[in-house]
């Protein structure tokens, strides 16, 4: 946020005790100190974990936050996209819960909802006309555009190693944004670029901002 970016990707999971928690994984074996399922294990067991520790051992005080802090701390400074993992492990209606939560919330116009699950996107498009939803696919479907026009989604997240620039430009041409992910480096930042999406995912946001010439903080 200090960078400036115009997005946050992020992911969530549910925890035995009921909230919805911000971790990429469904085990929490590689991104904290803890093992186990998301799903088996308490937040207040959860919150006792180190989440920066496999990082740098500076790190180690950091947490797993919950989807509702990290609400409150972006609070409509940038677009928040919400990645609801729902495989190999199911959280049954996480739709509606999400939906109540970002309820509350004065700025879903800068939050998108996508998933792998494109059950899951179809759940949220019959639940709620208004919210932007983006479809991940790591494929070149055949009529891409149809297929997310009939789901109901705004945007196309896709594997930029399952991407071609036509891909992007019948998107566009039926009305639909085109993120890539994931590029990290300028080859691939400048080969994203080339094939025209809209925005581009990356570990490296800092290093892509210089390269898009928008690096004002980074003094």
């Amino acid at each position: 946020m200090e960078l400036g970016v115009d997005g946050i990707e992020l992911d969530v999971q549910r925890c035995a005790s009921g909230e919805l928690v911000v971790i990429h994984d469904q085990d929490l074996g590689r991104t904290t100190n803890g093992v186990g399922l998301v799903s088996d294990i308490t937040y207040d067991e959860i919150h006792r974990l180190s989440a920066g520790q496999w990082f740098d051992i500076g790190y180690r005080s950091e947490k797993v936050p919950l989807l509702s802090e990290v609400l409150d701390m972006v609070a409509g400074k940038s677009i928040l996209n919400i990645e609801i993992k729902n495989a190999p492990v199911s959280y049954g209606d996480i739709e509606e819960e999400l939906l109540a939560m970002l309820s509350d919330y004065n700025h879903n116009d800068k939050v998108i909802v996508s998933s792998f699950d494109h059950y899951v996107l179809q759940r949220l498009r019959q639940l709620d006309n208004n919210i932007q939803l983006a479809m991940l696919a790591d494929a070149i479907l055949i009529d891409m555009p149809k297929y997310a026009l009939d789901l109901g989604v705004n945007y196309l997240h896709l594997c930029l190693g399952s991407c071609r620039a036509e891909i992007v430009e019948e998107a566009h041409q039926a009305g639909l944004k085109v993120t890539g992910w994931t590029a990290n480096g300028r080859r691939a930042w400048l080969d994203a670029i080339k094939m025209g999406v809209d925005g581009i995912v990356t570990d490296d946001p800092a290093e892509l901002m210089v390269l898009l010439g928008r690096a004002m903080l980074l003094d």
